[in-house]
């Protein structure tokens, strides 16, 4: 599925993307679990949605919408990641895809109880905690082939495309665990796109 990643650069989406994959069919649950104001939604497609698209800007926007049966996907906008800890506190498990620019973040993720990461290792390695939710998917996913350029030591290759192996794997993972790859008719559908307003402070400061 390594066209998943060439599809969300055609949408537009090279200087930042955070996928997150909660396990619910209920958006609007979802969306409020993850801050969301629903007053603010809006009913429109991704390209309508992209206009607000602001990766690490201060107004945090999603796009929110079923997924695949049982599954909700919410994509950012605008904004930081979504904060998830209600997400946990709720029992849900999600995965969490982030990048910015040329860099793959480790993916995070959720089993109902727990949070914890798939971290990366040499040439597109990922590895997960023994036992968790996704450890017996990366067994069947296995180690990536490795090119003769990195088994022979040489960095020609290893700073070009580790990152982008990683996120394959980890896209490859997100579409195993929620039963949906990323794909034309995905971009295509419409979903709603909702505000998360800033966090109330609750200190005494000025």
């Amino acid at each position: 599925m390594n066209e998943e990643w060439e599809l969300l650069l055609e949408a537009g989406m090279g200087r930042g993307f955070t996928g997150t994959w909660v396990e619910s069919g209920d958006t609007d649950a979802v969306a409020t679990l993850l801050g969301a104001d629903l007053a603010s939604r809006q009913d429109c497609d991704l390209a309508t949605a992209m206009i607000h698209y602001r990766p690490m800007a201060f107004t945090e926007r999603v796009w929110a919408g079923p997924h695949s049966d049982g599954w909700t996907h919410v994509l950012s906008i605008s904004g930081p990641p979504p904060v998830t800890t209600g997400l946990t506190e709720a029992g849900l498990r999600f995965l969490q895809i982030r990048t910015v620019d040329a860099n793959v973040y480790d993916l995070f993720y959720g089993d109902g109880f727990t949070t914890g990461w798939v971290t990366q290792r040499w040439y597109g390695e990922v590895i997960a905690e023994p036992g968790s939710m996704l450890d017996p998917y990366l067994r069947e996913v296995g180690r990536p082939e490795c090119p003769e350029a990195v088994r022979s030591g040489s960095w020609d290759v290893e700073p070009d495309y580790h990152g982008r192996v990683c996120l394959e794997t980890y896209l490859l993972l997100a579409g195993r665990v929620s039963g949906r790859f990323i794909d034309r008719e995905w971009l295509g559908e419409k979903r709603t796109l909702h505000a998360i307003p800033p966090p109330l402070r609750t200190d005494a400061g000025p």
